[in-house]
C-alpha cells in the first residue's frame, strides 16, 4: 500500500480551498503529481520540501521526549544551515499544535488528581525491557526509578553524590531527588526519586527501598563517601541508614551559601570594588581546601 497515491487538498494563498490537487505518497514524504492553481495563486514550489520537514518534526515528536520546542530548533538549525532551504522551513506557529497533539498521543493524559496516577507498563520499564519503576508508596507519594544495573553501579562504588532540584517537577511533586556514583571520573545518574517532602521520613523511606533492593540483588550498599548540600533533613538520614558513610558537603553549595550571605549582610558592593574584602571572602571559601 506504501505505492498508493494519497490525495491532498490544498488552500491556495487567498485563504480558500481551490480545485488544484497535489498528490503524494502515503507518508507525505514527497510530491507525485501535482495540478498548478490559478495564475494569480502559484504553488508553493517548496511545498514538497515543507511537507517532508513537517512529517519529520510529526514523527519526533511522538518518539522523543525531548521538549516540543528543542526538537522544532534543532530542525530549523539544521535547515538553516543548508542555503538551499535555509529561507522554506516552516514556521514554528505552523506546526506547533500538529507537534504537542502527535505528543499527547504516546503520553498519557495526567488525571486531576495525584491520588489517580497509575504508572503505565510501558513506563515502569526500559527499552531492554528492565523493571525501572523502583519502589511506589502510594501513602507517603514518592516514586522511585532506578535499575538493577545502577544499584549494582552504587553498591560497586565507594563514593556517591545526592541532589535536589525543584523546577523540573509537576506541581504535585515537591522535588526530584537524585543520587548518583563517581564512576571512572564521571558522576553517573543512578537514582531518580519524586517526591512530596524533604524531610527526614522521606529520606529515610528512599535509603530503606534502596537497602529492600540491594537484599534481592544480594549486594551491599556501602559508600565511603557521600557528597550534598547542607541540608538539615538528609545529612542524618544518610547517617542513619549508612552509618558508616563519611558525609561531605558540597563545594558548590558552599560557595553559594557564602556569596548569599554576603548579599545579605549588604556586602556585594565592596565585594566588587574593595580588594581587601574581596581578598578575604575567597580566603574564606578557600577554607574547604584546609580539610
Amino acid at each position: 500500500m506504501a505505492d498508493v497515491p494519497e490525495l491532498h487538498l490544498v488552500p491556495n494563498r487567498c485563504g480558500i480551498w481551490s480545485n488544484s490537487v497535489v498528490w503524494t505518497n502515503l507518508d507525505v514524504t514527497s510530491v507525485i503529481k501535482q495540478n498548478d492553481h490559478i495564475e494569480c495563486c502559484p504553488v508553493d514550489e517548496h511545498l514538497a520540501y515543507k511537507m517532508e520537514k513537517k512529517a519529520l518534526l510529526k514523527k519526533r515528536s511522538a518518539e522523543e521526549t525531548k521538549p516540543i520546542p528543542a526538537i522544532y530548533d534543532e530542525e530549523a538549525s539544521a535547515a538553516s544551515a543548508v542555503p538551499s532551504t535555509s529561507g522554506h522551513f516552516l514556521l514554528f506557529k505552523r506546526v506547533k499544535s500538529t507537534m504537542y497533539s502527535h505528543r499527547a498521543k504516546r503520553y498519557p493524559k495526567l488525571p486531576s488528581h495525584r491520588r489517580d496516577l497509575q504508572i503505565p507498563v510501558p513506563f515502569r520499564t526500559t527499552k531492554a525491557g528492565e523493571d525501572f519503576l523502583l519502589w511506589e508508596c502510594a501513602s507517603k507519594h514518592i516514586l522511585i526509578f532506578s535499575t538493577a544495573d545502577k544499584i549494582r553501579l552504587l553498591a560497586a562504588m565507594k563514593t556517591w553524590a545526592m541532589d535536589g532540584t525543584f523546577k523540573v517537577v509537576r506541581q504535585w511533586y515537591q522535588q526530584l531527588f537524585t543520587i548518583h556514583a563517581f564512576a571512572a571520573g564521571k558522576l553517573v545518574p543512578a537514582v531518580y526519586c519524586l517526591c512530596t517532602g524533604k524531610d527526614i521520613g522521606t529520606y529515610g523511606f528512599i535509603f530503606q527501598a534502596l537497602l529492600n533492593k540491594v537484599a534481592v540483588l544480594e549486594v551491599n550498599l556501602n559508600p565511603q563517601t557521600i557528597i550534598c548540600d547542607f541540608e538539615t533533613a538528609l545529612i542524618p538520614a544518610i547517617q542513619g541508614y549508612l552509618p558508616n558513610t563519611r558525609v561531605q558537603g558540597c563545594y558548590f553549595h558552599f560557595c553559594q551559601a557564602v556569596h548569599r550571605k554576603v548579599g545579605e549582610l549588604g556586602l556585594k558592593a565592596r565585594y566588587r570594588t574593595e580588594e581587601e574584602t574581596r581578598k578575604k571572602i575567597i580566603m574564606f571559601l578557600a577554607i574547604a581546601y584546609l580539610y
